[in-house]
Order: structure tokens, then sequence, then C-alpha cells
């Protein structure tokens, strides 16, 4: 027999006993930001957010993880939810691939109050921008049953919202976006993030097979790259240590670049973490007259290799070497072809960009509960505002008759939230 009643949900709990050898072996599927091995360290680099994460078990070794981290004082722009009803703090920063909205949404929220929203739950994993459940069994019921446990749970507990930012369209999560719906909750656009199946027999192939325009510029950017004198190498492993601070460097230059925040010490803190516990880690450096003026760093996991922190010194470098798309985009696919993975996992951030060069797309929601049923018909309607202005940005909608400002933060050139 199968179905709900064999599930044991418990929430408000501590990571599940598990190592990175054990992830492999148990949660092949799930993401890295996912696992308890990236989600150990993101609570060592977070001490203000308190682990409140959300397991589900059925018979022997069957496990679902919902991570979840409760915020009880404004938190950063991104894990503020705040933001993803067209809030914008009034110290400027902006949201992780964010958009301009019109002032009146943002006063509409402060209407609200800073006490309807906190303290928070945010579901997922806040430093790997994916919501998701992490499991190695599957029931129809599965999603539905840990939402339904989660959410009351948490207003229980004194939590004013659970927020679920960044639910990427892949087989599945409608169950999760349906489940926090029933539970009150509302779910809008949030943005897309791109990919590359693997598809071809090898690089060479995979070029070749591109429409012409995706070829040309593909090659373009490798030509550029080649003639701008910067040496990229890879570094694997242990050999990366010496670069840590360097790469949290890097990459927070690019996302002050296009707009964004982020703290060194976050980066440091998770890739040392990833280090210590043997994960898969590879970095790409771009050296220019023997100094590291550029970074990405991936993720491999079984047959996926995932970018996910990218920077370039554009001081040295200037704003047209070619190296971000040679570094970022090229090199990981070239090299995930010769081990004869299946995908190339690049997040959200430079989504034009990405598809101009052969990348394929799936939508990313956010999903919101309030706490206070009388607040709840509001927040949806400032949701798909947020919702709407972003898929104007991504050029997905045209703009609305009254004109506002619809800049989409970070579309080209470089990543703005450290998923490659």
């Amino acid at each position: 027999m199968s179905g709900t009643h064999r599930i044991v949900v418990e929430t408000g709990q501590a990571l599940p006993e598990l190592d990175w050898p054990g992830e492999l072996a148990d949660l092949t599927d799930a993401w890295p930001y996912l696992g308890p091995t990236w989600l150990a360290a993101n609570e060592r680099a977070m001490p203000e957010a308190k682990p409140w994460h959300t397991v589900a078990k059925r018979g022997h070794g069957e496990l679902a993880l919902l991570p979840g981290f409760v915020l009880t004082a404004p938190p950063a722009v991104d894990h503020d939810p705040r933001t993803y009803l067209g809030w914008q703090p009034p110290s400027g920063d902006s949201v992780c691939c964010g958009v301009d909205v019109a002032g009146a949404q943002s006063a509409a929220v402060d209407a609200m109050g800073e006490q309807a929203f906190l303290p928070t739950l945010l579901l997922g994993s806040p430093l790997g921008y994916r919501t998701e459940v992490a499991y190695n069994f599957w029931s129809p019921g599965l999603f539905a049953a840990m939402v339904e446990r989660l959410v009351p749970a948490a207003f229980d507990a004194g939590i004013r919202s659970v927020v679920a930012p960044w639910i990427p369209d892949r087989a599945g999560n409608d169950a999760l976006v349906a489940a926090l719906r029933e539970a009150g909750g509302h779910a809008t656009f949030w943005g897309y993030e791109d990919y590359v199946t693997l598809s071809a027999d090898s690089w060479d192939a995979h070029v070749a097979g591109l429409p012409t325009k995706k070829r040309q510029r593909v090659n373009a950017d490798e030509r550029r790259a080649a003639a701008s004198g910067v040496e990229i190498t890879r570094v694997d492993g242990a050999d990366i240590r010496p670069h840590v601070s360097r790469i949290a460097e890097l990459t927070c230059l690019n996302r002050e670049k296009n707009g964004a925040g982020e703290q060194p010490e976050h980066i440091e803190t998770i890739l040392t973490g990833l280090l210590d516990a043997r994960v898969d880690v590879r970095a790409y450096f771009g050296r220019l007259d023997g100094e590291i003026v550029a970074s990405c760093v991936t993720l491999r996991k079984g047959d996926r290799l995932t970018p996910k922190w990218a920077g370039f010194d554009y001081a040295r470098l200037g704003e047209h070497s070619g190296i971000y798309f040679a570094m970022v985009l090229n090199a990981p696919v070239r090299d995930a072809y010769a081990e004869g993975l299946h995908t190339v996992e690049f997040g959200a951030g430079a989504h034009e960009a990405k598809t101009l060069r052969g990348c394929q797309s799936r939508a990313v929601t956010t999903a919101l509960v309030l706490a206070d049923p009388a607040l709840r018909p509001a927040a949806a309607e400032l949701l798909d505002g947020f919702g709407a202005a972003r898929r104007v940005a991504f050029g997905d909608a045209p703009p609305a008759s009254q004109p506002r400002a619809l800049t989409l933060l970070s579309n080209g050139g470089g990543a703005c939230c450290g998923n490659g």
C-alpha cells in the first residue's frame, strides 16, 4: 500500500544527519543547495536565521526535506517577504534580478506594517535561491502533507508569514504551489532560470547544432576571450582553498555592479564548508598578468553541473572582454560534455544573454502565505502587481497603459543572484 497516511511529517526540525556521500546516494536528484551539506554551511553563514526544517519520512530510509529558516529582524532584501509584493527598502537595495515598480506599490506594503510579515519563515535555501523539496520517495500527497503540517505550526509559533520565493517549474512542483495556495497563500511569476541539456555528442557538435545567430555569438565570445589576454584555467577541490577570499571578493564586485548586495563571509563560509565535506567543487579562474581577475565556481552532483558563484574585476577586464561567457557558460558546458554529464544548471541572472547563446529556460514562482487572513486579499493584489511587472521586464507581456519604470536589473553581461 502507499498513501499519505504512511507519511510521518515533523516541522520545526534540525537537519537530517546525512553527509555528502549519503546525499549522493539518498538524495541523488536534489539540488546541492537543498541537501544537508549546503544547508549546514548556510546555517553557519547566517546565524540570524533560525533553522526550521520540515521533514517527512516513510518506511526505512525514505526521506523528504523542505528547508526553512525563520527570520525575525528585517532581513536582507532577497529574504524579505515584502520585497515580493513590490516593496523597496529605504536603503535602495534591490532583490536579485529585480525590477523597478511603482512607488505606490511599495507604500501600500509599508501601510500594512512590518508586523504583518515578520517574523517570516523562508522556505528553501536562502543563499542557494531555491525553494523545493529534496526527496527520495514520492507520493501524490507528499507536498500537500508537508505544507498542511508546516503552515499552521508556523503560525502557532508566532510566525507572521511563510514565503517560498523561488519554486522552479519542474515536475511535481506544481503540487507545492497548489498546497501553498490551499493553505491560504497566493503565487505569482518571479522570473526564469536557465539550463542546457547536453543532447549532442560533444561540445563541438553542440555549438555546430545551435541556430546560426546563437552559434555566431558563442564563437564571437570565444574569440574575444582569446584576444583579451586572459588565461582561463580550472582548479578542483582542495586546490581552491587558497583562493576562497578572492572568489568571494570578485563575486561581490559582480553583485554590486548589478545593483544587488552580497556578504563575502557568506560565500567564504559556504564554499569552505563544501570543500570540508569533499563536495565536487571546481573553480575556473581568469588570470591577467598573473592576477586572478575572474572566477566561476561550479558544483557537480550526479550527472548535473551547477555554476554558482561568478565574479569579475571589470576595472581590469573592461565591459566587453567576452570572459563572462567564455568562463561561466562555455567552459562548464565543454567540460560537462567531456565528462558525459546530462545537464548544466545556470540558475537565474543574465537570462536574455543566456537564451541568446542556446540556453533553455524554466519559469520560477513565488508564493506567500500571511498569518492574518484579513490581509491576504491585499497581499494577493500586490503580489500579482509585482509578478506582472516582472513579466513585462522579461518581455513576456506588453506594459500597462499607465507608464512606469520596469527595468530588469542584470538582464545581461553578468549574474546578480550568484547562480552563475
